[in-house]
């Protein structure tokens, strides 16, 4: 008599056999996952079409969608078109936050009720996709990241050294995202759009490229691309109030495209101004992001052989680079504090409706003057402290700046308590605010919408997904 221990599986643990087996995974496999004996394997394939119908009918399916459920359960496909998206636009995906995706798009469309998203999973999908290291950034050691780190800092400064190129020639160029008409929690507005159902409006976002010298004394006019119509043409109002250049591009991301424009357009026209001024022979840097491989730095060193371009590593965190060290941060608060202002005095003293509706009213050219007010307040101090980490020598003095954190929430709150439904606002939740980019992936959360959008709509042509939004090829307009 057998002593084998009685193994009862539930139907979602019999579909997950059924689906094994049609992915090509061998018996064998299925039966060590469940300790099973091969009858009972063979009693499950048997009972197929039973099982389908019953697991159909516990999550929710109509009995004639049965190709639908199978397309359901292969959540490595919708997994992959996100992916898809995320590198359309630019976004540098980690192993870590692919395995948190996948978890919450197999939840989202009922996929496998067993799938943990493990680091097997994680091998197995990048082999089947052909997705490198250089694609989705593996999770380096902290020891060997400070220790690559360290190597680069060395190597940066033998450059310098070796090419004789004066600090206040060599730059840090990086791209970011602004939630940019986002408010507090706790505020009549987020209360408002959460009742609404309309978090869109606070959601939207603008991709932000910053650029700066490491002396402080050059900071490049901003870049912004968003998904409205040029404002220079959309708004009849006096754009020469503001240095903010303003791109229009359907995903509000950047491309090699609008790179390439803005560094012949921009970045070279300011090298080769102060060339003609009285340096025609100094050499510069442009130090970049190593988020995407965006750029080919042959092509764009070839423009002018005066400039060194490079990128950081792949093993060294972007966090490292001089604009990530504390300028971006500066800026965002200072952008969020004057867009708190653009709401008074108009508001003070007012009603809930009426803070909502000059929300609501606030522009891209707002943006924009918001944008270049902020940019012109971030301290020279600040630009110059952020690239202590990566410059061993310098010929200025560093100055020690403590970041004005809790000043400017205080600021904030003082602000609130005048505006009408926003006395609850607690300084957690101006924290929160200041840094909502760090903790609130808004592009990574988009491409989950559309490709969930794009599911529930044609789930068997899940492959077909086609992203319209294609590089711009409009050029940046110059400003004087």
């Amino acid at each position: 008599m057998s002593n084998r221990k009685s193994i009862h599986l539930t139907i979602a643990e019999k579909y997950d056999i059924l689906e094994m087996r049609s992915k090509g995974e061998s018996p064998q496999s299925a039966m060590e996952k469940y300790g099973i004996a091969r009858a009972t394997l063979y009693r499950i394939y048997a009972q197929s079409e039973k099982i389908e119908k019953q697991y159909g009918s516990s999550m929710g399916f109509r009995p004639d969608t049965k190709r639908l459920i199978r397309r359901t359960v292969d959540v490595d496909r919708v997994i992959h078109q996100w992916y898809l998206r995320c590198k359309e636009r630019s976004v540098q995906i980690t192993e870590a936050e692919l395995q948190g995706r996948a978890l919450e798009i197999n939840k989202k469309i009922r996929g496998y009720p067993c799938f943990k998203a493990g680091r097997a999973w994680l091998l197995g999908f990048k082999e089947r996709f052909n997705i490198t290291n250089a694609d989705i950034r593996e999770t380096v050691p902290f020891d060997t990241e400070s220790a690559a780190a360290v190597a680069f800092a060395v190597d940066f400064n033998r450059l310098l050294h070796e090419r004789r190129i004066a600090l206040r020639n060599v730059f840090n160029v990086v791209y970011t995202t602004i939630m940019w008409k986002i408010v507090p929690e706790r505020t009549c507005i987020m209360d408002h759009a959460k009742s609404t159902e309309n978090l869109e409006m606070c959601e939207d976002y603008v991709t932000a490229v910053f650029c700066a010298n490491a002396t402080g004394c050059r900071k490049l006019p901003v870049l912004l691309i968003g998904t409205e119509p040029d404002v220079h043409a959309l708004y009849n109002y006096d754009t020469e109030a503001f240095s903010t250049i303003y791109k229009s591009k359907e995903n509000a991301c950047m491309d090699s495209t609008i790179f390439k424009d803005w560094y012949e357009n921009l970045f070279l026209e300011l090298v080769k101004a102060r060339q003609r001024e009285n340096a025609p022979t100094e050499q510069h840097l442009l130090l970049l992001d190593n988020a995407m491989s965006l750029h080919n730095l042959d092509d764009l060193h070839d423009l002018d052989r005066s400039v060194t371009v490079m990128s950081l590593p792949v093993n060294v965190s972007p966090l490292r680079q001089p604009m990530n060290r504390g300028i971006i941060s500066c800026f965002k608060r200072k952008y969020r504090i004057e867009l708190l202002k653009t709401t008074m005095p108009i508001t003070v003293g007012g009603t809930e409706e009426e803070l909502i509706d000059v929300h609501k009213e606030i522009s891209m050219w707002d943006c924009c003057r918001i944008v270049h007010d902020a940019w012109l307040s971030v301290e020279d101090a600040i630009l110059t402290n952020s690239w202590d980490s990566l410059l061993t020598v310098r010929n200025v003095q560093s100055i020690e700046v403590t970041e004005k954190w809790e000043a400017d929430i205080n600021d904030v709150l003082g602000m609130l308590i005048d505006l009408p439904g926003c006395k609850e606002c607690e300084e957690i939740d101006v924290f929160n605010w200041f840094s909502i980019e760090n903790q609130y992936n808004i592009v990574q959360k988009k491409c989950v919408e559309e490709v969930l959008q794009e599911f529930k709509d044609n789930p068997v042509n899940i492959d077909n997904i086609d992203d319209e939004a294609g590089p711009s090829r409009a050029k940046i307009s110059k400003r004087s």
